[in-house]
């Protein structure tokens, strides 16, 4: 098996923490913004077609832009790369980074933005899975949905309306996730067994009481 790990947002904070966290063990290949326009077709072709790696980790992502360039991104890009690495790869595992946002139903006077980036990460994660339950390959589908991670994004996203009541602002704050935590995530979730899938994983943030 090829020991190539591709590597898609690798200029952000859990894509930067993974290219450094797997470099010792695998043929890291970084693909960012520097490289091409994850919105453009033939870019991702581009990807697809010159690289044959054996694992596929997607961390790329976007919040407080417009309407079509979070869904272009965050789930058309992702989902389009996800299947065609999928009937490409003979085995392995592909890995998309989402958000525990994907699984909330939403709230009172929710912000636009994180309406697109919630309905964005939901697709996506809803696409991994059912592709993982196909099983028409030999290759493991993961979705990871953290909550607030300690990234310029994490504290784009989290500023407004992601708190669902004010007595909870008022009273508690959320302890944000380091992201070398979801790159150790990842290494555990590549170390299971062969027969074990771990199709989706949801991690929360610890709340404590403001002192």
């Amino acid at each position: 098996m090829s020991n190539q790990m591709l590597i898609i947002g690798s200029n952000g904070g859990v894509g930067k923490e993974c290219q450094e966290f797997f470099s010792k063990t695998h043929d890291v290949i970084p693909i960012s913004r520097k490289n091409g326009d994850l919105r453009s077709k033939d870019f991702l072709n581009e990807i697809i077609n010159n690289y044959s790696p054996s694992i596929v980790i997607n961390c790329a992502g976007v919040y407080d832009v417009n309407f079509y360039e979070t869904l272009e991104v965050n789930f058309i890009a992702s989902s389009y790369l996800t299947f065609e690495f999928y009937k490409k790869m003979k085995s392995g595992h592909i890995i998309n980074i989402c958000s525990s946002g994907a699984n909330s139903t939403g709230w009172r006077d929710m912000d636009y933005n994180r309406i697109f980036y919630n309905v964005s990460k939901k697709s996506l994660k809803n696409f991994s899975n059912m592709l993982q339950t196909s099983k028409n390959q030999s290759v493991k589908v993961t979705s990871i949905e953290p909550a607030q991670i300690n990234t310029k994004m994490g504290d784009d996203r989290h500023k407004g309306n992601i708190v669902e009541s004010e007595y909870i602002k008022q009273t508690k704050e959320l302890i944000p996730m380091k992201p070398s935590y979801i790159a150790e995530v990842i290494d555990w979730i590549l170390r299971q067994p062969d027969p074990v899938v771990i199709s989706s994983i949801e991690i929360q943030n610890l709340i404590v009481k403001q002192k």
